[in-house]
């Protein structure tokens, strides 16, 4: 049962961490220029993804016998990220709103590095579960590098 608390919060953590991606986009999309319709559309899948890894990372921890959290106001770690992230889309700057997306990418898969790391006797089902929402959300960086790369591609152009 000790082994089952500790992928308990590992798994928590993961939860609140896709939670403050979910909060972070919502707020990003209220708030950047819309007439960046890649941009909107990016930050409504990164978020759409987040919300359904919530839903299976709580599966997973009711499997286990925990009780997930619920509350989606609750901020960990990359709290900091976010607030960058939103005196970033002040400027309303595409380029400066793209960095902070990357930056704040970069840690949510460090994140989820950490955990698996530290937790390297997961179940093997759960263990797949956490590298393959691993690997959507590397998706969703390659997204954002994307864009960027776009960006700068236009503007070369554009000279």
């Amino acid at each position: 049962m000790q082994k089952n608390a500790k992928w308990i919060d590992a798994l928590n953590r993961l939860v609140r961490i896709n939670y403050e991606r979910v909060y972070g986009y919502e707020k990003a999309i209220q708030d950047i220029d819309h007439a960046d319709e890649d941009l909107v559309t990016i930050f409504n899948h990164n978020a759409s993804q987040s919300r359904i890894n919530v839903h299976e990372l709580r599966q997973i921890i009711h499997y286990l016998g925990g009780k997930p959290i619920m509350d989606p106001t609750t901020r960990g770690k990359l709290l900091r990220i976010w607030m960058d992230f939103k005196d970033a889309l002040i400027s309303k700057d595409r380029k400066v709103v793209l960095d902070a997306c990357e930056a704040r990418e970069l840690a949510v898969q460090y994140a989820y590095d950490e955990v698996l790391s530290n937790n390297v006797l997961f179940p093997n089902s759960i263990r797949l579960d956490i590298i393959r929402q691993k690997r959507l959300l590397r998706n969703a960086l390659m997204d954002i590098l994307d864009a960027s790369l776009q960006r700068v591609e236009e503007e070369i152009m554009n000279h």
